[in-house]
């Protein structure tokens, strides 16, 4: 097992470790919040509290928005995820890394660990983040979808093992959504989950082990309360 008692993790048995980024990376749950809410406010639908959104948050989002209120008979996914992204875009100035991310992935590269990128989100997007940030040159590749409906990463995530000759049991996948532990089911490769992200801490100790400060990747015991 990756995880140790002591509830850390160990970086020596694996070759690469597959970065989940909305969420996990990307501390941008405050801001996903604010834009649904927004989108909600305009469609007369109750708003979501913080600890509503994590509970209910899913892949695919379309089963999301419909969770929520949205009618899919009046509106595609295609209309509503363009609002979404007009809304997300009001916030660009404000998005920011995970405050441990940028010590963390230094720590992994100079470890000689590859790591990859691997989200929903579309690909030109997450290249503009990362070079944003100034935290491109950290990954040996970023993968990302095609379009704006954040389907999922299963078939993205197989492309990016066949692409780069990963070893299944020599990889490791760091996200925050029980869809990442579908992805990692579904590549065959171990995973552990962020508890700061979009998914309640309860929802994901259901599935799998639970970290509730990055800093325990590297070995840091977190001293946080349970999100």
């Amino acid at each position: 097992m990756i995880l140790q008692e002591n509830n850390c993790v160990s970086l020596k048995s694996i070759d690469a470790l597959i970065w989940d980024w909305n969420g996990t990376l990307l501390d941008d749950v405050e801001i996903n919040l604010k834009v649904i809410n927004k989108m909600l406010v305009n469609r007369n639908l109750d708003i979501l509290t913080l600890s509503q959104y994590k509970d209910l948050f899913c892949f695919p989002v379309q089963s999301f928005h419909r969770k929520i209120g949205f009618d899919f008979e009046k509106e595609s996914i295609e209309e509503i995820s363009q609002e979404y992204h007009t809304v997300y875009q009001e916030y660009e100035n404000k998005k920011q890394l995970n405050p441990d991310a940028l010590s963390i992935l230094n720590m992994v590269c100079e470890a000689g660990i590859k790591q990859y990128i691997l989200s929903a989100s579309q690909k030109h997007t997450l290249q503009k983040e990362t070079d944003y940030f100034g935290i491109t040159d950290k990954f040996d590749g970023i993968y990302g979808a095609n379009d704006i409906c954040a389907a999922g990463k299963i078939q993205i995530g197989k492309q990016l093992m066949q692409e780069n000759g990963l070893v299944p049991d020599k990889v490791l996948i760091i996200g925050d959504t029980l869809h990442d532990a579908e992805v990692a089911k579904a590549l065959n490769i171990r995973h552990v989950l962020y508890s700061g992200g979009h998914n309640s801490y309860r929802l994901l100790a259901e599935k799998s082990d639970v970290i509730v400060d990055l800093k325990e990747i590297i070995g840091i015991k977190s001293t946080s309360n349970v999100q």
